[in-house]
């Protein structure tokens, strides 16, 4: 054991710190910085809430169409869109502020209390299409969903010029009920000539999927006969694709719900681009 002079100039043995002591002095800071850390959050915490209990929110989803001109009994969804979205106080005409969507077309804003108006424009440049806003009250502490429709101008045939189609001839059905259609691609010229229709008829690959992406069926339509996909009962993607000279059209996919023994008629159009 080591030895310390005394003050007689003898030699009196060091004793050691006791391990426990140690061990008690760390356990104590250790204890008061976890302290520190709580009160801390706590207080950040409170200030956070504190901040939005003054707000309010407002969630929403900017979508788009009609995509097709048929039967709304069809349940065709409108895809959402992509867009930037503009909140303005009620009487205003400048915007407070503007949000990007995200890809799938969902946004978020906190307000003051209040009454605002919501508009919304596709993320690019675009005159079309058209969106039909809309107002809300806002109050402090709550939340407010909205849905924005951009109005591609597209317009539902009326019931009475749909037709609900036979079961298709030529193919074994097993479900008895499905999706039969066209397929037509358009503008086809420029410049469209009154009584003159400036869209065709065209061959196209449609793919039907469940709405969890799982593969249901592909089938082929013709020019002439358009297609036919036979289904059970159930909620339906549809994605059309060009085919040949009609690779680089594009046509939206839209989703669709088959009831039993209902044979839903699409007419499918692709955008091929001509303006």
């Amino acid at each position: 054991m080591p030895r310390v002079p005394t003050m007689n100039g003898g030699d009196s043995p060091r004793r050691p710190r006791p391990l426990t002591a140690t061990l008690r002095g760390r356990r104590l800071l250790v204890a008061a910085a976890i302290v520190v850390i709580l009160v801390l959050s706590a207080a950040s915490a409170a200030a956070a809430a504190g901040s939005h209990a003054r707000t309010g929110a407002v969630t929403g989803i900017v979508v788009w169409g009609p995509v097709l001109p048929v039967d709304p009994g069809a349940g065709i969804s409108w895809p959402p869109q992509k867009a930037v979205v503009s909140v303005f106080k009620a009487g205003e005409t400048a915007p407070l502020l503007t949000r990007h969507t995200s890809a799938d077309g969902r946004f978020t804003v906190r307000l003051a209390p209040g009454r605002y108006h919501l508009s919304a424009q596709p993320d690019g440049v675009s005159i079309m299409p058209i969106c039909h806003d809309v107002t809300v009250t806002i109050a402090a502490g709550k939340a407010r969903h909205v849905r924005l429709w951009l109005d591609t101008g597209v317009r539902f045939a009326p019931a009475s010029e749909v037709k609900p189609t036979d079961e298709p001839s030529g193919a074994p059905l097993h479900f008895h009920q499905g999706i039969v259609g066209t397929t037509r691609r358009g503008p086809i010229t420029p410049v469209a000539r009154p009584g003159e229709p400036n869209d065709a008829p065209c061959a196209a690959t449609v793919r039907v999927f469940r709405p969890n992406g799982a593969p249901v069926a592909v089938v082929h339509s013709s020019a002439e006969s358009g297609f036919a996909v036979d289904l059970p009962v159930g909620r339906y993607v549809v994605d059309p694709r060009g085919t040949g000279a009609t690779s680089f059209d594009r046509a939206t996919p839209f989703s669709m719900r088959l009831a039993r023994g209902a044979w839903r008629f699409v007419p499918v159009m692709f955008d091929t681009g001509i303006r």
